[in-house]
């Protein structure tokens, strides 16, 4: 998977993580949840998910990496894990941050209902601490309802 994230196609619109960052992903630590995407049961790529229900009320999309762009498998990946994400009932809200220039990604989470987000002085700090903001990126949200 470390691979696909650092494949030159790749490199600009996400960060990179140590394999020993994803190996803890993958091992559920610090309530990340790692997710295999399959497109006809084979391995096309990964979604890593951060459980900030305590600080926000919901799930932080971390990461949504596919190989072959352009045939729906990321959409249908993240639309599968919001729903997933809505039905415990609990989780009020998913959010990610998005990189400036990342056209092809913005188009995705528009579609999906995702919409451009800042937060008030007061929410500022609780989003902060559940995620890293690159420079040039934004949150983009999507509420229960």
């Amino acid at each position: 998977m470390t691979a696909l994230e650092r494949h030159p196609d790749n490199r600009e619109t996400i960060g990179q993580w140590t394999d020993e960052q994803h190996r803890d992903a993958m091992a559920g630590r610090g309530r990340v949840s790692h997710s295999i995407i399959e497109r006809d049961g084979v391995p096309e790529g990964f979604l890593i998910g951060y459980d900030r229900r305590a600080e926000v009320g919901g799930i932080y999309v971390k990461r949504i990496v596919v190989n072959g762009k352009d045939r729906g498998t990321g959409t249908r990946a993240l639309q599968a894990f919001v729903d997933a994400a809505f039905a415990r009932g609990d989780v009020d809200l998913v959010w990610l941050l998005v990189r400036d220039g990342n056209a092809r990604a913005q188009a995705v989470y528009r579609k999906l209902g995702f919409v451009r987000f800042e937060p008030g002085a007061d929410e500022a700090p609780r989003f902060d601490a559940g995620a890293d903001t690159p420079n040039q990126s934004f949150r983009m949200i999507l509420r229960r309802g």
